[in-house]
Formats: structure tokens, sequence, C-alpha cells
């Protein structure tokens, strides 16, 4: 009995090894007509939010980074399933591993797309993703208030 208990951990440790280290997914997307490459790296997030209707079920949120060589470096925010409460000088608050909690400054996408945010200085925040395990998000989404999301943010090669 107790070697099963011991293999049960042994297990669960493994499987939890496994998802952090893949934690970022990585891909590239290639421009033909212009040659250019446009380079991504994503984590979702380790757990979902229950909205109201018609956003009900469970929503994720992605982060994203995103390379190209029109506008160089954006980090982006894409809820799954849900609106953010975010016209023009939104905000929202960020958790590096067990660190103090800063206000990033961020905006709605250009395209009027109300399920993605961008963070506006990218640089620091990029330095902290990199030296971090974990991220908490605070966001807020419309008719839903301020809502937090956690990402594993471990070994981010960028």
């Amino acid at each position: 009995m107790k070697s099963v208990k011991l293999l049960s951990v042994a297990i669960v440790l493994l499987f939890s090894t496994l998802a952090q280290a893949q934690a970022w997914e990585y891909r590239s997307k290639t421009d033909q007509m212009r040659s250019t490459t446009t380079r991504f790296a994503e984590a979702t997030s380790t757990n979902k939010i229950n909205f109201a209707a018609p956003y009900s079920g469970g929503s994720y949120l992605e982060l994203t980074l995103r390379e190209r060589s029109k506008d160089g470096l954006n980090i982006l925010f894409t809820i799954s399933k849900g609106q953010f409460q975010c016209v023009t000088g939104c905000k929202f608050f960020a958790k590096f591993d067990e660190g103090k909690i800063y206000e990033i400054a961020a905006t709605s996408s250009s395209s009027g797309s109300v399920d993605t945010i961008f963070v506006e200085d990218e640089a620091p925040f990029l330095e902290a993703l990199r030296q971090s395990k974990k991220l908490i998000v605070e966001m807020e989404f419309y008719q839903e208030g301020s809502k937090q999301f956690i990402f594993n943010t471990a070994g981010l090669k960028w």
C-alpha cells in the first residue's frame, strides 16, 4: 500500500513538472508576400472564470507575446468568452510570483475587438515574465467586475 502511495505521488509530481515545462507554446507565421515572419509565445490561464450568459461555460485568458517586423513586440491578453471593460487608457493589476502588485497601463485593440487588450509598456512586463514562474492578473470585464487569472510563466524562452 505504501508503494502505491509513493507511486501516486511520483506520478503527480511528474505531470506537474511536465505541465510547468509546457506552459508556453511557440509558433511563427510567415507572410509570403512581404517575406516577413511573426513570432508568437502563448500561455493560457490555469484557471477559468464563469461569466453570466451569453459567456457562460467558463472563460480562459490567453497571454500572447507577438513580435513582427512592422511594430516590434506586442504583449496582449485575449479572453476566450467575454468582453474587457476597456475603451481607452485602461489598466489592470499584475503580480509576478510573490512580489508586489503592479498597476499596468493597457489599451484596447485598434481593430475594435472587445476581447483583447494590449500592454502599453512591453519591456518591463517582458522582463518580469522572463524572471517569474507565476503571474496573477486582475482585470475588469464588462458587467462582471474584476476577475483574477493565474498563469504558469516558468521557462519563457523569448
